[in-house]
């Protein structure tokens, strides 16, 4: 796979509000809009953001990866070839593939859309 860059790292906040706040204050980092608990508050600009969901306990919920379709196809092919379960998942503006590393940590491969 070609990395392209870390694009977002995704945490589950136990105050959103609160960490929303604190990334503003702290880091000066600008808030997306804010939807429904399961659904990512981004912060900072596109390709370097912190996403907040505030759906589940606190923690890292995952980490993505950006690349091209090659490197994505790639990486599919590999998770199959090792039995290793994935979740495909088309969001607004790019393709993704979930799946986790031996410790359960969660990974995307995403691969932004044209137009």
């Amino acid at each position: 796979m070609r990395l392209i860059r870390i694009d977002h790292v995704s945490l589950n906040a136990g105050d959103r509000a609160g960490s929303i706040a604190f990334y503003e204050d702290v880091l000066r980092l600008r808030a997306d809009r804010v939807g429904p608990p399961d659904q990512p508050v981004f912060l900072g600009p596109d390709g370097a953001q912190i996403a907040l969901f505030a759906d589940r306990a606190p923690g890292l919920r995952h980490i993505a990866l950006a690349t091209d379709s090659a490197g994505q196809a790639a990486v599919v092919d590999r998770l199959e070839h090792l039995g290793v379960a994935y979740k495909p998942q088309r969001h607004r503006d790019y393709d993704s593939v979930y799946f986790a590393d031996p410790d359960g940590m969660v990974l995307e491969v995403m691969v932004p859309r044209a137009g």
